[in-house]
């Protein structure tokens, strides 16, 4: 691999827009520093509308200094994870910004403490319309916001209720060991994580059923420990949940995400009542690849490639051409990106190994990549600038406040792009394999990020509910209750070994509760949208209305600007009925 000296600078970043030097970043971040020091000139001053809106204009302006601060450091860290120079930037900004954030924690209690017809006035006062969201969400969260002494309480309760995750977290990247495993041939070969991911795409079945049993056997070995560990987690949901006067965990999570219990039961239902299209999919793969049964090993295996290699200025014309029925501001805009270098291309030796997306409100949006000239490098590239194109037309046409767009939003624009590119690509190729392989690539997505995540997020609903009923719940619970999940999503014919009981202790999502289900509502969401699109049911302003809408709707409003509606079927059963024509499709291309 490359030294990142070596990398020409054409597909390097170019942070002059952020900062010229780390000497220029160095000035602003004393700028920042001194100007923490007077949050606390506005506590217990925070009365009326004068002093709120002074407050606010103070805050948006610290945050306006904040944001490129720790953009810059956190890239410059991720091209080079080794530079000690560029760690001890990031490790001053991380822990200014946790100064920042503690100094001005009285600030929110404060404003709930006021009467709510201020609070209401105040949020449709046209002078306060840069900072509608704060408002609302201060008036929303009201009841649920407890007195300055309580809130210190739980802030400090929250400095080791991450423990556990911590726990999980340095057990699996420090503690757990692997044995080696043996291939069809009897040759011993060494077993970790990222190898496991290896051994389950390859031909040899061996191979991938002993890599399956020893990685989760090796979660087994664990069982009590990690049953403990993700038990008091749930707990630690439930304490937060009851104390901030919620109803249940699940009512506590999608209240601060603006999105009701409604559609996360719509879509466990919607999925399970479907489970026969991911059903008849493995019987599919079992008979495409000439397996003689199909097991639960098999999920992974493909025998569908792509052997073509892009560079990545085709890989980048490609995404372009898929992307074209988006406009002409949105074509511009990603071309800006590329001219400009807000896209870093190619792993180099230290490089963070993955791909993102970040940016700072008063800049451009930066995209990291790993390009290695494969179609999965060009997917991951449409992606990750599908969250740039949001984070673009949020923040130029929202105020800071109202610009960041939900979690629940997050992953839809990236996946639009995704399931748009692969639709070009389908129609761009006469070759039979070709159209085998996308085809088979939309479905495997399909299943991993519908039927997976909802299996999961049904797991995780069902321990939290068992334990708010005060039902006792010990690792033969976990283990049984994912058991069955497993056998239930995965149908009778897909031959399922015993020690997947213990893969729900390998979820590291599972200690944010009532998270994975935002990965089928995406997918799904972003289907509609393309189908939408396709049939005139919407224009590409409409899309665009959903892209700059920030937060200034709740998260569901702003889909309807795309005429999808999650509180009811419709959009499952359209996303399922595409999923049902891209099965029929490549079970046709089988039999030829």
């Amino acid at each position: 691999m490359k030294n990142r000296k070596d990398i020409a600078e054409e597909y390097k970043w170019d942070f002059s827009s952020y900062f010229e030097s780390n000497e220029k970043w160095e000035e602003c971040f004393k700028e920042y520093s001194n100007k923490i020091g007077l949050i606390n000139s506005f506590n217990g001053k925070i009365k009326d509308r004068k002093s709120i809106l002074k407050c606010f204009k103070f805050l948006e302006d610290l945050d306006l200094l904040a944001e490129p601060l720790y953009v810059y450091a956190h890239c410059l860290k991720d091209t080079d994870v080794t530079n000690q120079t560029y760690q001890q930037l990031l490790n001053k900004i991380e822990s200014k910004i946790t100064e920042h954030s503690m100094a001005s924690s009285f600030i929110i209690p404060q404003l709930s403490r006021l009467p709510q017809k201020l609070l209401v006035k105040l949020s449709l006062d046209k002078e306060f319309k840069n900072y509608t969201k704060i408002l609302k969400d201060v008036i929303r969260e009201k009841e649920h916001t407890l007195n300055e002494e309580c809130e210190k309480i739980m802030s400090s309760v929250s400095s080791f209720a991450r423990d556990f995750n911590a726990n999980f977290s340095n057990f699996e990247n420090g503690d757990l060991k692997f044995n080696n495993i043996k291939n069809k041939s009897g040759k011993s070969l060494p077993m970790s994580q990222s190898l496991y991911n290896v051994y389950l795409r390859q031909d040899d079945e061996t191979l991938r059923d002993n890599a399956f049993v020893e990685l989760h056997s090796a979660f087994g070995k664990f069982n009590n420990f990690l049953s403990s560990n993700y038990l008091a987690n749930v707990k630690k949901d439930i304490f937060y949940a009851k104390n901030r006067k919620f109803n249940s965990a699940l009512e506590s999570a999608l209240f601060y995400e603006e999105v009701s219990s409604e559609v996360y039961n719509m879509l466990i239902k919607m999925v399970e009542d479907n489970l026969i299209l991911d059903q008849k999919y493995f019987a599919l793969k079992q008979k495409l690849f000439k397996l003689k049964s199909f097991r639960i090993s098999d999920i992974y295996y493909n025998k569908l490639k792509s052997n073509k290699k892009y560079s990545y200025e085709e890989g980048f014309n490609v995404v372009i051409s898929a992307l074209q029925s988006l406009g002409e501001d949105y074509i511009n805009a990603l071309k800006e990106m590329y001219e400009t270098r807000k896209i870093d291309v190619f792993p180099n030796d230290n490089k963070y190994n993955g791909a993102y997306q970040t940016g700072a409100y008063s800049k451009s949006p930066m995209v990291l990549t790993n390009f290695n000239g494969n179609f999965d490098d060009i997917s991951t590239l449409a992606h990750e600038l599908g969250h740039a194109m949001h984070t673009y037309y949020s923040n130029k046409n929202q105020s800071m406040a109202n610009a960041n767009y939900p979690i629940f939003l997050a992953e839809i624009a990236s996946t639009v792009n995704e399931t748009l590119l692969n639709n070009y690509m389908l129609q761009n190729t006469s070759k039979k394999d070709e159209k085998m392989f996308y085809l088979n690539e939309f479905i495997s997505r399909f299943h991993a990020t519908v039927f997976r995540q909802t299996m999961f997020a049904s797991f995780e609903d069902k321990i939290h509910k068992l334990i708010e009923n005060n039902e006792p719940v010990s690792a033969q619970v976990l283990n049984e209750t994912y058991l069955n999940l497993v056998k239930k999503y995965f149908g009778k014919k897909t031959k399922v070994t015993d020690c997947v009981k213990y893969e729900w202790s390998r979820i590291p999502h599972f200690y944010t509760a009532y998270y994975v289900y935002k990965y089928a509502t995406g997918l799904i969401s972003a289907i509609n949208i393309v189908e939408n699109l396709k049939d005139n049911t919407i224009t590409v302003e409409d899309y665009k209305k959903f892209l700059s809408s920030g937060c200034t709707l709740d998260p569901l409003a702003t889909l309807k600007l795309v005429k999808v509606d999650l509180s009811s079927p419709e959009p499952f059963q359209k996303a399922f009925n595409v999923l049902k024509n891209y099965i029929k499709e490549l079970t046709s291309l089988t039999s030829k």
